[in-house]
């Protein structure tokens, strides 16, 4: 089923609200933003075990500083652990992944 396209929103500093980007659950799981459109700073910083690029990154929404994955290679390789959230933007379920996503800093 296609879902309806949400337009993004920005807060009054004119970033990417939370609300707009915020985490849901596909399943029972809980998946993580991932979308590279919700992200700034990013560094690629290794692979993981399972082939996919880790980056450092931060959310547009904050200052602290995140390693993880982005969806757009994530799709590529294991299209079943990315989701599209009503907000257009697509997030990770990592534990299909065998992954964590971690605070940096």
């Amino acid at each position: 089923m296609k879902r309806k396209y949400v337009k993004p929103t920005l807060d009054a500093k004119g970033k990417l609200s939370l609300v707009t980007a915020q985490t849901q659950v596909s399943d029972g799981e809980i998946v993580a933003p991932s979308d590279i459109r919700l992200k700034s700073d990013i560094e690629q910083v290794g692979v993981a075990s399972n082939g996919l690029p880790l980056y450092n990154f931060r959310y547009f929404w904050s200052d602290a500083v995140y390693q993880g994955v982005m969806a757009q290679d994530v799709l590529k390789a294991v299209p079943e652990a990315v989701v599209t959230m009503p907000s257009g933007f697509m997030a990770v379920d990592y534990g299909m992944l065998g992954l964590e996503m971690k605070r940096v800093h």
